[in-house]
């Protein structure tokens, strides 16, 4: 997990009794998991707690890192458990409390975070038909094949409660000549050589 100097000292003060109250620690934890999951924002952070207000702030700013990346590398519990105890000397019963309420949210945690930025829609399947254009518009002869492709793309849409994600499919249409059609193969077949070749690096 990439967690900087500043939110390792965050934690240890969270997982420390003698700042951060087991009480102050508990709506801590229930805010994190809100604020990443459902979006809800938090009025003032420090009003949660009668602590000191800077100290309950790093605190809950590591608490968020931790949830965060913690996801993001799809920590296992038991893991995570560990890294608690040893690296940030939190007790048993806040250990506990964190690992459980992560292993909770873990699914909803990484359905959160897979939705952070902008995401153009996928393709996921292309149909095509061949037309034979005889004349034009102008009853010119033109003679010529046209292709009427047709992609699928789909985009999905955050759902918070327990059914989960929500897909839309649209379709994209658009007409080309033979010509048109071999350029555009040619043009993703060089992507996708450009692309084996990155992932190969």
């Amino acid at each position: 997990m990439d967690i900087s100097a500043d939110g390792i000292a965050g934690l240890k003060v969270l997982g420390s009794s003698n700042t951060i109250s087991d009480e102050c620690f508990t709506k801590l934890l229930e805010a994190g998991i809100c604020v990443i999951t459902d979006g809800q924002k938090i009025p003032n952070v420090s009003q949660l707690c009668n602590s000191k207000g800077d100290a309950v702030k790093e605190a809950y700013a590591a608490l968020l890192c931790l949830l965060v990346e913690s996801a993001r590398h799809d920590a296992d519990p038991d893991a995570l458990s560990v890294t608690l105890h040893q690296d940030y000397n939190f007790t048993a019963i806040r250990n506990e409390k964190l690992v459980k309420a992560y292993r909770q949210y873990k699914n909803k945690l990484q359905a959160a975070l897979s939705h952070i930025g902008i995401h153009p829609p996928h393709i996921v399947d292309a149909t095509w038909t061949l037309d034979y254009c005889v004349k034009a518009s102008s009853l010119e002869q033109v003679g010529s094949f046209l292709y009427l492709i047709q992609l699928h793309t789909e985009s999905c849409t955050q759902k918070f409660a327990d059914s989960g994600n929500e897909s839309t499919v649209n379709k994209v249409r658009f007409l080309c000549t033979q010509e048109e059609l071999q350029d555009l193969v040619w043009k993703l077949r060089d992507a996708v050589r450009h692309v084996e070749k990155i992932a190969s690096a």
